[in-house]
């Protein structure tokens, strides 16, 4: 029991350790005149990033009427073949082997036509997950550029104050 809290607490201070370094090295500071061409390519690296995650989010918004009539689709079918499925298995029940053959074929459709019903709805879930990822990624990289825009309002301020003098 000792060493597995002895474990755990050097794996929790190991975690907080590796963190904080990749944090420090993810948040490069920009702050002299000589650094505005890295600044000024990352600025354009991630303003590239913006407009492809735009772009993939338009993607995933317009498929969204789609998958909202499949759903409206495969229901109605759904129900239309389950509504047809009932009637064949009343005449099954008073009929002949032919006519419980024909029942099991309209439960089977209706089974597998109620499943693409389902797959539907699992699209669209998919869907409003992967433009919720997308807009959380564009969140972050808007808030990347803005903090760009102050370090290089930061040194043009400092590189003109310096001319003035």
């Amino acid at each position: 029991m000792i060493k597995f809290q002895t474990i755990a607490v050097m794996l929790f201070a190991f975690t907080l350790g590796t963190l904080g370094f990749s944090n420090s090295a993810a948040a490069q500071k920009y702050r002299t005149t000589a650094d505005t061409v890295k600044l000024n390519k990352e600025y354009g690296e991630v303003k590239l990033d913006i407009a492809e995650l735009n772009s993939k989010l338009i993607e995933q918004q317009n498929k969204t009427a789609g998958y909202q009539s499949k759903i409206t689709s495969t229901a109605k079918d759904a129900a239309t073949s389950a509504q047809n499925s009932k009637e064949t298995a009343t005449t099954a029940t008073n009929g002949d082997m032919a006519d419980a053959k024909t029942a099991m074929k309209q439960a089977k459709k209706a089974s597998n036509q109620a499943d693409d019903a389902g797959d539907a709805i699992d699209d669209k879930d998919d869907n409003a997950k992967d433009i919720k990822k997308l807009l959380e990624k564009i969140n972050k990289k808007t808030e990347k550029l803005t903090e760009l825009e102050q370090q290089k309002a930061a040194i043009m301020l400092k590189l003109n104050s310096s001319a003035a003098m």
